[in-house]
């Protein structure tokens, strides 16, 4: 064992370091999702393959292996949702630059304003704010405004009066690109149990790409923050802003009352 180890070389290690490091992500990236079900249920599949074929269980070991023997085909379906968003992941880790403009201290103030102010009316809104990952998919399926975004634009967009009042706003950079967005709804997982369709179409875009999404629930006048999977929730317009400065990364988040 020894000699082997001595007769390794650096691109062997370099190798076995990566593979390691790729393994290592991979399960961080996939914890706390029903992807670490799907996953334990096909180790079992495989350990009751392997004791059926040392049993001579015929039948089952013909079944489960021709199952298993197109493996990557299967695991390429069942982890289809996983896979894009990992590959959106991958392409976050931009090496050259060209990062997209994040809403400024003003639209972030605005935003935490407009928020609690429809929340006060109980007035459902979604807020999707875009980061390094692109929305263009997303925006297709609205109304495109491309406008500077306000407090009195906002307002009017979730009006119920509004004929784009259903669906998400979708903010890039200090404009709102589109209104009215129709968010696809995530099949029901731990996660979203208990969440309404408004709370439930903004989880599975905020895990789909790493855009925030802000949500005012029409029935309890709550506003939630989604961001990777993680659900927070505000109390008040300045713990809203706080939060959004903390994820766009500002070093000093200025008091919103200001």
């Amino acid at each position: 064992m020894i000699d082997g180890l001595l007769s390794m070389r650096a691109v062997d290690f370099l190798d076995i370091l990566l593979v390691s490091f790729i393994v290592y992500w991979l399960l961080l990236f996939i914890r706390g999702t029903r992807a670490v079900q799907m996953l334990f249920g096909l180790l079992v599949l495989l350990i009751m393959y392997v004791f059926s074929k040392k049993a001579g269980m015929v039948t089952f070991q013909w079944l489960v292996g021709n199952f298993l023997g197109n493996l990557l085909v299967v695991l390429v379906v069942i982890f289809q949702s996983e896979i894009r968003r990992a590959l959106a992941k991958i392409g976050q880790w931009q090496l050259l630059g060209g990062n997209r403009a994040a809403p400024g201290p003003t639209v972030l103030d605005e935003l935490g304003k407009s928020a609690f102010l429809l929340a006060g009316s109980r007035i459902g809104a979604i807020f999707l704010l875009e980061r390094k990952v692109g929305l263009e998919d997303f925006v297709e399926h609205g109304k495109r405004l491309d406008a500077v975004f306000s407090r009195e634009l906002a307002e009017a967009i979730f009006s119920v009066s509004s004929p784009i009042h259903d669906g998400a706003a979708v903010v890039r950079g200090n404009r709102i690109e589109a209104a009215g967005v129709i968010l696809p709804i995530p099949p029901p997982s731990l996660e979203t149990q208990g969440m309404g369709t408004r709370h439930r179409a903004a989880f599975g875009a905020a895990s789909e790409t790493d855009a925030v999404a802000v949500v005012v629930s029409e029935e309890t006048g709550n506003v939630t923050v989604f961001s990777n999977r993680v659900v927070r929730r505000a109390d008040s317009p300045e713990e809203l802003r706080s939060m959004l400065g903390r994820l766009f990364g500002e070093e000093r988040v200025p008091d919103a009352s200001t």
